[in-house]
Parts: structure tokens; sequence; C-alpha cells
């Protein structure tokens, strides 16, 4: 079966074709084919989603046919430095999706052993357990410092990081565990450098979590609903114990930074800008579990 996309990594905005992927996967069977030889920019929502994309597809739809500008590589072809696929491989993508495609291993960018690329501060990471979440704060704690981030900048973006990616353990409920990425980089609409974090998991989705909390089921009437209150002081799949932080705090440091938030979850959306505090819930296109995109300015984050 075949699907071709031409935009959807661009935005977190843009996951039409998302849904007519996974409605294409109902209808049909056959290993997919993937086009996405027009896409020539990946930001890191759009690495974890499609991350998430190729490893939550069943068997059936394996090994997938992913075509790509230079992608895949004839033998003995190396793939230029810019582009999406020089991206991917510095960000470590071919590392953990490789199996699930329809390319020999021997095939497959590798990304220079000796390269490294200031700009990426994790790189493609699976998490499955408090261990690996750790394991991913150290490593980013050190680069925070390289790049000369302040100390209580340094902490917030940890936070935000331990914040989410322990929202995935908690509550997905997905064998994936959760998918996340993050690097600086320069807007294209102005020359501010943001510092951009995505979290995503192909998990049971923010409102039939919060289904559980018998306090909050009557008032989950729709996912962009569940999306509002997820945010909200307090409110938690746990009826008690004090949980329910997580979320709320991102979007206050968000505030503080005037950053931004982004979610999605099922059929619903949340974007939160932090400069006027505006908070917005909205129907939106399909999308497997949840996921979080955190963009914060660089150079607030210096010298805090």
């Amino acid at each position: 079966m075949r699907f071709v996309s031409s935009h959807w990594f661009y935005s977190c905005a843009a996951h039409d074709e998302l849904l007519s992927a996974w409605e294409l996967l109902k209808s049909e069977s056959g290993p997919l084919e993937l086009d996405l030889s027009s896409v020539g920019f990946f930001d890191p929502y759009g690495i974890v989603a499609l991350t998430v994309f190729l490893q939550s597809l069943p068997e059936s739809a394996l090994p997938v046919a992913l075509k790509m500008n230079e992608f895949p590589l004839a033998k003995g072809q190396k793939a230029s430095e810019r582009g999406a696929v020089a991206y991917l491989t510095h960000m470590g993508f071919w590392e953990e999706v490789g199996s699930r495609l329809a390319v020999p291993h021997t095939l497959l960018p590798v990304r220079p052993q000796f390269s490294e690329d200031k700009n990426v501060l994790i790189d493609v990471t699976v998490m499955h357990t408090r261990d690996a979440v750790s394991v991913m704060l150290r490593k980013s704690g050190e680069l925070l410092q390289g790049l000369g981030f302040g100390p209580v900048a340094k902490m917030h973006v940890l936070q935000v990081l331990s914040e989410v990616s322990g929202n995935v353990l908690d509550h997905a409920q997905s064998e994936l565990g959760g998918v996340v990425t993050s690097q600086t980089y320069r807007s294209r609409r102005s020359s501010v450098r943001y510092l951009v974090m995505s979290i995503g998991d192909a998990g049971i989705g923010v409102k039939q979590s919060l289904a559980h909390n018998q306090k909050l089921a009557t008032r989950l009437d729709s996912d962009a609903t569940a999306l509002g209150i997820a945010v909200s002081a307090g409110n938690s799949r746990f009826g008690s114990g004090g949980r329910g932080g997580g979320l709320p705090s991102v979007l206050e440091i968000a505030k503080r930074y005037g950053g931004s938030v982004a979610m999605r979850s099922g059929r619903g959306a949340l974007a939160y800008r932090g400069d006027d505090d505006q908070k917005r819930v909205f129907e939106a296109p399909f999308q497997i579990g949840t996921q979080v995109r955190i963009m914060l300015p660089e150079n607030r984050l210096r010298d805090k």
C-alpha cells in the first residue's frame, strides 16, 4: 500500500496526512510505502512524530519502503552534509528505526563517529524506564552547561524534560515507551534562536488517562477538553497523592521565558504562548498517543 506525504512533519498543526495513513492501514494490507521525497526540513516535533509512527506500525505494514531525497542511498553513495537526510543522521534517527525499513542495514546513513553537532541537545532517544530518563537528563545537563545556560535556566530546562518524560512513563501505557529529541535552531521567520524539545508516545492519550480519575471522568467530553484539564494544576489520573503538577509547571516555565508549548492527543490540540500567557484548546486531526513540543528562546536562557 502506498502513502504519500508532502508536509506533515513541518509543524504540529499539519497532521491530516498522518490520519490518512492510519486510516489506510485499517483498510489495506501489505507493507507501507511512505514517500517523503518533498520534505526538506524536520524540526524535533516532526522527527519524534515520524519515529513514533514507524515504531508503532503493525507487523503487517512492515518493512516500510521509505523514500526521501537522497534516501535510500546507493551502494557507496554518501549523503550530503545538509538537508533532511543529513539532519536525521545527525539526530541518530536511523539507528532507532532502521529495523523497520525495507533497506539493508549496510545502506543506512551512518553518523560520523567523531562528529559533534553542537545544535543537537538530545538525539533521538527511546525511553522505556526511569533509568533511561535519568541518563538522558544527565547528558542534557552537561550539554546545557557547555552552551552557557545559566544555572536557573538549566534547572528549568531539565525540569521540563523530566516532567514530560515522567508523564509518558506514568500515563501512556505504551510498549514503545516515549521518544524524545531536542536541538537549538534559528527561526526561519526571525533571527531568534530557540531551544526546541519534543516528546511523544503511542499510548492511550490524555483523555483516556484522565478518565481513570472518577472526579474528572464526567468533564472529559472531548480530547481538546482533556488537554485543557491536564494543564490545570492538580488534575491527574491519580485522584490523590499530590500528582498532577507536571504539565502546569511546563506552561509556567514557558511563560517565564516567553516560549511556547504545543500539545496533541487524540483529536485534541493545545497551543500556549508564554509572551502573553494565552492558552487555546481546539479540535484537530487525529494524533496517536500524545506529543508535546516546547520552544524556549535561547537568548533568554543564557546567564540567568
